[in-house]
């Protein structure tokens, strides 16, 4: 059940007489068969709880699955929040803006952080000034000797 439950695959052995050495000694092999007989109930257990939650109705399979994610669910993609930084040093007039985006202080400040980043923004989302950004504050912040910037 164990098996069926963390989508594994048991490992069986058995203990056979084995001649080593000139002497008859027991050891441990895995038992294919055995392997093959438990990976086919272990499939017959999942079809099975399949088909029972097929025939189960949509209220009860929406409080599951809310009750396995409040339960189970540890992964929170986390939220850099770069609104705090000022960029000394970045003239912003001769960029002709007023301001960096939230979206764009907020992907320099995960490259900070993170010591890197893949910057999947929409065309004229401010890639390019992002990634200038980042190498210069990294530069500034003694993070990055030589910044390089791949595209």
């Amino acid at each position: 059940m164990k098996h069926a439950l963390q989508n594994t695959s048991p490992d069986i052995t058995k203990k056979v007489n084995k001649l080593i050495d000139g002497k008859m000694q027991e050891v441990k092999v895995r038992d294919p068969e055995a392997i093959q007989l438990a990976n086919s109930k272990i499939d017959e257990i999942r079809s099975g709880f399949s088909d029972w939650l097929r025939d189960q109705s949509p209220e009860f399979k929406d409080r599951l699955a809310d009750r396995y994610n409040r339960t189970f669910n540890c992964f929170v993609r986390p939220n850099y929040d770069g609104s705090h930084q000022t960029f000394p040093g970045l003239d912003l007039r001769g960029l002709g803006i007023k301001d960096l985006y939230k979206s764009q202080k907020d992907a320099v400040w995960m490259d900070k952080l993170l010591g890197g980043n893949i910057c999947d923004h929409e065309v004229g989302g401010g890639k390019t000034l992002i990634m200038c950004c980042g190498a210069m504050e990294k530069k500034r912040l003694g993070l990055a000797n030589k910044p390089m910037i791949t595209a």
